[in-house]
């Protein structure tokens, strides 16, 4: 079986690398950014197809067809930013542990109030971002929430909110919901009388965003002195509470190198999506988040799990996981040729982009060993960007029943969520049933995966 290992450049910058990849000195602090302007149209095009794409004569290159919204437009601008902060305070980030024994640190929480300022800047107000991280170890360390605050300053922030920024905020309380229900319940009645009730009396419960400013703290803490730093990434969408799905979403991955990026590109990606409009990618300190510089991204069409790659976690052997073990057993016929295996120490935001961007075509993610006697809910923002993403560049992705992936109800529960089998299963198109029939036989004979 051949197995790779993604590895990648250090947290630590140095200042001429800085420079060259954001173009400005180090020790300057940024201006913010404008909402880019629409994108050109094909006739005052010059660039041409990103290599690889196989468009028709008259159609239009990669760059004319992405054209985000303006919430899409803003996602990208603020998750680039955040990667921007994050290079910065990779040799010198302090962490801490959290009451589940996890590790925050300054750019994670430095991060989170970045972002939720960007949007809020740009989209109103309102906007509700749900983050994984909040303002306590900033209350209870005046260390740490003065460096959040230097670090957010420096990047084009408002340093004096960027605590509160940090507090938490949910999707619709309780007294509210309570009285949009109440509000429901009698437009409902006066519908079924013959009435009709005003438009616009019963309103919609509000879309929001889930942000993880770091998937992958503990890869990150490990990139500060180590030369081949596993990855990470900075994850953020948009869940609309009608369906518990995602439509919009932006993964940020910082230390990014190799394929699809050419070898010109730089070191670091930004991929974006939005429902029925495609995925897309590009160098990360390169173009606008609406300009020119994206290039379409595609799960390969392979009809054949075997000709497939799987992107595995450091610590887990495919051979050992469902699908591994289903295609070696008899029952399926043994493989006479089992699947590439690509290990990469990092979150599950980061194997979503592996498979949008084409470097594996299978991701599972398995359930903990100790699921079937109590559980296990899945936090929304480990998930959603990926999600979106990965689905837009023509994977499935299902729970690993087969069913579709709710992230929440959208009401009272908006952080955390149980999919069907305890996990998710992310696969090209053509070999999704095949992988699922693989997982539930793996799945039934022991092989449930690790914690």
């Amino acid at each position: 079986m051949a197995v790779s290992t993604i590895r990648v450049a250090a947290a630590r910058v140095s200042p001429g690398e800085w420079t060259r990849r954001c173009g400005r000195d180090r020790g300057a602090r940024p201006t913010r950014r404008p909402l880019p302007a629409p994108p050109r149209t094909r006739a005052s095009q010059s660039s041409p197809p990103a290599s690889g794409e196989n468009l028709p004569a008259d159609a239009a290159s990669p760059e004319d067809a992405f054209a985000p919204d303006p919430a899409l437009a803003a996602s990208i601008d603020a998750v680039t930013r955040a990667c921007d902060l994050l290079l910065d305070l990779g040799s010198s980030c302090r962490a801490h542990a959290k009451p589940d024994d996890t590790p925050v640190t300054v750019a994670d929480l430095a991060c989170q109030a970045l972002v939720t300022q960007a949007l809020r800047q740009s989209l109103g107000d309102d906007v509700v971002v749900i983050g994984e991280e909040d303002d306590a170890v900033c209350i209870a360390d005046a260390a740490t929430s003065e460096a959040v605050v230097e670090a957010v300053a420096r990047h084009g922030g408002d340093g004096a909110t960027a605590v509160e920024a940090l507090a938490r905020r949910v999707c619709v309380d309780d007294e509210s919901l309570d009285a949009l229900d109440m509000r429901r319940d009698a437009a409902e009645s006066t519908r079924r009388r013959g009435g009709k009730s005003p438009v616009g009396s019963v309103p919609a419960r509000p879309r929001y965003f889930v942000l993880d400013p770091i998937d992958g703290t503990k890869a990150f803490i490990r990139g500060v002195d180590d030369p081949a730093s596993p990855q990470c990434a900075v994850g953020l969408a948009r869940v609309d509470p009608a369906n518990g799905a995602p439509d919009l979403g932006v993964l940020g991955l910082p230390f990014w190198r190799g394929p699809p990026l050419a070898p010109g590109d730089g070191v670091g990606v930004v991929v974006a999506a939005s429902a029925g409009k495609g995925c897309w990618y590009k160098p990360l300190f390169s173009g606008e988040p609406g300009g020119s510089g994206w290039r379409r991204a595609r799960t390969s069409t392979v009809a054949d799990v075997s000709a497939a790659t799987v992107v595995t976690s450091e610590g887990e052997r495919l051979e050992n996981l469902p699908i591994g073990a289903a295609l070696a057993s008899k029952t399926f016929g043994g493989a006479s040729q089992t699947p590439r295996e690509v290990r990469m120490g990092c979150g599950s935001l980061c194997k979503y982009a592996a498979v949008a961007l084409d470097v594996a075509q299978v991701f599972v993610q398995h359930p903990p060993l100790d699921y079937a006697l109590k559980g296990k809910r899945s936090m929304v923002w480990d998930h959603a960007a990926g999600i979106v993403c990965a689905a837009e560049a023509g994977a499935t992705v299902t729970d690993l029943r087969g069913g579709a992936v709710r992230l929440g109800d959208g009401e009272r529960e908006v952080r955390a969520f149980e999919p069907g089998g305890g996990g998710i299963l992310v696969a090209a198109a053509g070999i999704h049933a095949r992988c699922l029939e693989l997982y539930t036989w793996g799945a039934s004979a022991g092989k449930l995966g690790k914690s």
